[in-house]
């Protein structure tokens, strides 16, 4: 099921029984970006601890940071959010801007959101080291309805195999 809009931002999310056990309830998971795949396929993906990051992200999307300009260039702001939300030591500030679930992560794909006014959000993503910066511009609180919609989904997902496995 893809949750959001495709055509902009969507999050699709889909239990594969035959990936699954009685335990580990697993699946696709992976961003619609204007109606194509970020990353170009379906991530295999273990949906409770993509529950728990999809979780941890939406207060940072509810407090909607802007940290940069809207006019830096898509490669400029997609550089200084890494570095805001990769600190390279301990002692400097990390502000997470990160919205990439683990299984993107795993693939080395980064997807990073910025607030740029009362009116409109941003995604920046790469699709691997020395791929291109893409930039998607969205109306504000697009990216937090969408995480909300698959984190309720998600967690109906894996309440029901929890009862069928206790039945």
């Amino acid at each position: 099921m893809i949750f959001g809009n495709p055509d902009l931002f969507g999050i699709c999310v889909e239990p594969i029984e035959a990936w699954s056990t009685e335990e580990i309830k697993n699946g696709v998971m992976c961003f619609v970006l204007q109606n194509r795949i970020i990353g170009g396929i379906f991530f295999r993906s273990t949906l409770g601890p993509e529950l728990i990051r999809m979780k941890s992200i939406i207060p940072s999307l509810r407090e909607g940071k802007r940290e940069i300009s809207s006019e830096w260039s898509a490669a400029d702001a997609f550089a200084h959010l890494k570095n805001l939300s990769f600190p390279e030591t301990e002692e400097d500030e990390y502000r997470s801007h990160i919205i990439s679930t683990w299984s993107l992560m795993d693939a080395g794909i980064d997807v990073f959101h910025e607030v740029l006014s009362d009116k409109d959000e941003r995604i920046l993503y790469s699709e691997g080291e020395g791929k291109p910066i893409g930039e998607l511009i969205l109306p504000l609180n697009t990216v937090l309805d969408v995480f909300q919609s698959a984190v309720a989904e998600m967690e109906a997902i894996l309440k029901d195999s929890e009862g069928r496995e206790g039945a």
